[in-house]
């Protein structure tokens, strides 16, 4: 956690990149399963780094599994489970994934195309939700900036729910980013990468750096 934000480095690729997110603080780990992603990792992959991992929470990534995927992801350990998902993915299919990994471990992580808010009936099925930049035809990690005010609308709004500021974050706009929707769960991938799947240590220091000093002077606290 730095200075009451929590932070998610996602598309780790290998256990290098893994300790490297470890090195500046990072809260979560995000492994992506998702076949046409560059960040890929496959089973054997990741099964192989299973073990080598610094200690921080690791989280799955996926894009509407089926219910045979999840419980492949349960069964390798994974402490949550974010799944991105059209918003007009059936509650039941959506439930049927709440079940699976309880509402405390489900990360829901919908498409908002501009105009649309997450529906309320989703609300009570997860704790947290990650609002990522929208794109007709990708499900998500664009490297391109969100909507910020409609995630401050999300977040001011059910303010118990965790609310992950996703899309386009990098070190020269994350101080900006908080400052304008109060996030305290931030997800960065391609903002601290030199290619796709591979992370630069010095664009997550610099990125730390600049949370650090945007925040250095604030007690926040934790929601």
């Amino acid at each position: 956690m730095i200075n009451g934000i929590r932070l998610k480095v996602c598309g780790i690729t290998s256990l290098v990149d893994a300790d490297a997110a470890d090195a500046v603080g990072a809260d979560y780990l995000g492994f992506i399963f998702y076949p046409k992603s560059p960040r890929y990792v496959s089973k054997p992959q990741m099964l192989a780094m299973k073990e080598r991992l610094p200690p921080r929470k690791q989280v799955a990534v996926s894009v509407e599994p089926t219910r045979a995927e999840l419980v492949l992801q349960i069964e390798m350990g994974f402490d949550f489970f974010q799944i991105h998902f059209n918003p007009q993915t059936p509650c039941a299919v959506i439930n049927g994934w709440a079940e699976a990994v309880g509402s405390a471990k489900l990360w829901l992580a919908p498409r908002l195309p501009p105009g649309v808010n997450v529906y309320p009936e989703l609300v009570p099925l997860a704790e947290t939700f990650v609002l990522d930049t929208f794109h007709p035809d990708k499900p998500g990690g664009t490297g391109e900036v969100g909507d910020w005010a409609k995630f401050k609308q999300h977040k001011d709004a059910n303010p118990t729910k965790h609310w992950i500021l996703s899309g386009g974050l990098n070190h020269s706009n994350v101080a900006e980013a908080v400052t304008a929707t109060g996030a305290r769960w931030l997800d960065v991938n391609s903002g601290v990468e030199q290619a796709p799947g591979i992370k630069s240590p010095a664009k997550l220091q610099a990125f730390v750096l600049s949370l650090h000093n945007a925040t250095k002077h604030e007690n926040p606290s934790y929601s």
